[in-house]
Formats: structure tokens, C-alpha cells, sequence
């Protein structure tokens, strides 16, 4: 009884045995060579593919069957969560048991302790440009921006707040980035703490309980949140990377 492996993965069986695991990490750390390092595949799209792919199994053995569940759900758990593991390891000229064994032991007793974000993001100056003509067509702010003030706003490293037109705008485009992981989870609080933005009907920097509050206004609207135009925008950024 096997899986066999994609096309696109090394030749190879995955053997529904003990060493199950062991040959799961090998066939990731090949197909993450082939479509991440070489041929520049989303991430995303690499796991969800691997774990889609390799999720069958063809037994009848109950055992058998749990088995090979944990250790592909523990594969995709490590995959989505330990991306600092997969780097390290993953990125290595090579992969022997050895490396797989030190991988697994510090998945599963040393955690890892991740700082929050203190910027919104550090885009190319590709991007930091299209986000700019996007602001600026679309009337975001008073005066309208420059690129030099749009990098800044994204680093958290402005010396005046931006003075906004329509907050609703502004929001759907950060809440769309942050759908594509392009900005950290706690964007709301670095843009209150950072006073970065400031409606023009309140002449005041938005505090993180306003900008929660009209997030949630948003979302519950018969209007669609984000719009496709600000999602497709988002995705289009992303593809810049």
C-alpha cells in the first residue's frame, strides 16, 4: 500500500509504514526546492497542493488510516505555523533523517516566540508606487501623497498623520492586504499607536476602538467588504513580491 507522489515531486512512494513521516518531510523538502526556491510558487499554493495531494490514503487498516492522517496534519500544522522551521531546514543543500529528526524534536518541545510587528510592511518601490497612483486616483487623503510618504505611512515612521477623505476607502484596501497577509494581525493597533491616520470630519488621529468600530460597520453592510477592486489590487501587489 502507497501514495504515490505528484509529478512534479521527486519519483518516490510514500509507504504507509513507520518511516511515513520521514518520507512525508522528504517529499516536502524536495517539492519546496522544485516550485519555492526554483520556480518561485506562492506558498500557499506549495502546501495546499502537497497536503491535497498527499492526503488519500488507500487502506482498509484503521490504524493505518489515523496514522497517516497525524502525520500529514501534523506536516501542514508545521507547514502554516513553524514557517521559521521550514526556512531553515528546507533551504538546506540537503535533507537527511538526521535534520528531519532535529526538525520534528523543535516543532514539538521549543516554542517559538514571535515579537509583534512594528511596521505595517516594507514593500519594493514598484509597489510603494502603484499603492500611491491607487491612493491618489482614488482620492484617500487631503492634499494627496507621494511615494516618499506612502513608504513612510507603511513603516510606521511619519512625522504627521495623514489626514483622510474617506476612511471607508482607506480601510478596504488595508483590510484587503492584511487578507493577503501583506500587512502583521495587529495593523489596527500600529496604526493607532502610530497615529497614522486622521479623519477629516474629526480632525483627530483615529484611536484603535474607531478604527475596530468601523471595521465592524464595514463587514456588517449589505455593501461588499472589500470591494473586488481592492482585493484584486491586493492580490496584484502580491504577485509583485
Amino acid at each position: 500500500m502507497c501514495l504515490q507522489c505528484s509529478d512534479h515531486c521527486p519519483k518516490q512512494e510514500i509507504e504507509l509504514s513507520k518511516d511515513e513521516l520521514w518520507t512525508l518531510y522528504r517529499a516536502a523538502y524536495e517539492q519546496y526546492k522544485l516550485e519555492i526556491l526554483n520556480d518561485g510558487k506562492l506558498y500557499d499554493r506549495y502546501v495546499n497542493d502537497f497536503v491535497s495531494y498527499h492526503l488519500p490514503v488507500f487502506s482498509s487498516e484503521e490504524l493505518i488510516i489515523r496514522n497517516h492522517f497525524k502525520h500529514v496534519f501534523s506536516l501542514y500544522e508545521l507547514l502554516t505555523t513553524r514557517k521559521d522551521l521550514v526556512i531553515k531546514y528546507f533551504t538546506k543543500s540537503s535533507f537527511e533523517k538526521g535534520d528531519f529528526e532535529t526538525m520534528v524534536y523543535e516543532f514539538n518541545h521549543i516554542e517559538v516566540v514571535v515579537e509583534s510587528p512594528r511596521i505595517l510592511a516594507s514593500f519594493t518601490p514598484e509597489q510603494i508606487r502603484l499603492i500611491t497612483k491607487f491612493a491618489n486616483e482614488s482620492n484617500f487623503f487631503v492634499d494627496g501623497i507621494d511615494e516618499e510618504t506612502m513608504d513612510g505611512f507603511f513603516k510606521c515612521a511619519l512625522d504627521e498623520s495623514l489626514v483622510v477623505v474617506n476612511m471607508r476607502q482607506v480601510l478596504q484596501l488595508l483590510y484587503a492586504l492584511s487578507i493577503e497577509k501583506m500587512i502583521p494581525h495587529n495593523w489596527v493597533s500600529l496604526i493607532a499607536d502610530n497615529q497614522l491616520l486622521t479623519p477629516k470630519s474629526t480632525g483627530k488621529a483615529s484611536k484603535r476602538g474607531a478604527i475596530s468600530s468601523r471595521l465592524s460597520e464595514l463587514k456588517a453592510s449589505s455593501a461588499k467588504f472589500p470591494s473586488g477592486e481592492f482585493l484584486d489590487f491586493a492580490k496584484q501587489l502580491k504577485e509583485m513580491r
